[in-house]
């Protein structure tokens, strides 16, 4: 049965980690520029989905205030678009990294 928790103060995590790091290239300073770059996506990813409520909130009350915003819940459709929106913006920002690699590059002269 799963539970949602709706009050994330009340979960306690470690903050712990164990075990060595792990390290997927033979260089580790890629493996840290490839780290900072998922948080970074990451972090946009908040950014848009918190816009898009803004957005919502907007349109549905005219004004907003934090309250408003903390505890604005997503339909299942919104929450549809959103996934497929954050699907799309991996693939977009990953392209280069995917065997077929850019579309863009075929052809292109160096």
């Amino acid at each position: 049965m799963t539970r949602k928790i709706q009050d994330a103060s009340a979960v306690k995590l470690p903050r712990v980690t164990k075990g060595k790091r792990p390290y997927f290239f033979a260089d580790q300073s890629i493996d840290q520029v490839m780290t900072f770059f998922l948080e970074l996506m990451t972090e946009v990813l908040v950014l848009r989905d918190r816009q898009d409520t803004l957005e919502r909130l907007l349109d549905e009350k005219g004004a907003v205030n934090r309250a408003d915003i903390r505890s604005y819940i997503p339909s299942s459709d919104v929450e549809a678009e959103r996934t497929a929106e954050r699907a799309a913006f991996v693939s977009r920002v990953l392209r280069i990294h995917s065997p077929e690699g850019r579309a863009d590059d075929e052809g292109a002269s160096g």
